[in-house]
């Protein structure tokens, strides 16, 4: 079951492949990322870039005035050029939810890429009462982050 989701998008003005190019590059995701919380990002393993990717993400989780650093393992899930990339991060610290999902979903339009970014918690079969304060404790930070990943995007393209 969901404890949290949410859909954002805004178009760039910069094509497809350009975009693909900075959302699907996720060593380069903590200048990106609008929360402030990604403090870097790096590749754990070898081989090309593709669904099975891992990565490691050292972060910063603000949550009710206090600071709580971990390192979340990452892998991408889907990788279509250029229109999908999608990724799961699991934090080293709980509550650990089932699973944590975003995609970056690309689609030419005039003049510029479509892009809808989507984060999805899912915290599986668990007591209700662990996924109605993530919600509330996070997801108005999570929704703010994944604004300013938007407009940091249109800047960067």
């Amino acid at each position: 079951m969901l404890g949290f989701k949410n859909r954002e998008e805004t178009t760039v003005s910069a094509s497809p492949e350009a975009v693909f190019a900075i959302v699907s590059d996720l060593g380069s995701h903590a200048s990106l990322a609008g929360s402030g919380e990604v403090n870097a990002v790096r590749r754990v393993d070898d081989g090309p870039i593709g669904v099975g990717a891992k990565y490691e993400a050292d972060e910063a989780i603000k949550v009710m005035g206090r600071t709580t650093t971990m390192t979340a393992a990452s892998e991408l899930v889907a990788y279509d050029p250029p229109t999908l990339v999608s990724w799961t991060s699991m934090p080293g610290v709980p509550p650990k939810p089932q699973r944590i999902q975003w995609w970056f979903r690309l689609t030419p339009v005039e003049g510029g890429t479509h892009v809808v970014h989507e984060c999805e918690v899912d915290f599986g079969r668990v007591n209700p009462l662990v996924k109605g304060p993530y919600a509330l404790l996070r997801g108005g930070a999570v929704k703010r982050g994944m604004r300013q990943t938007l407009e940091n995007l249109r800047n960067r393209a």
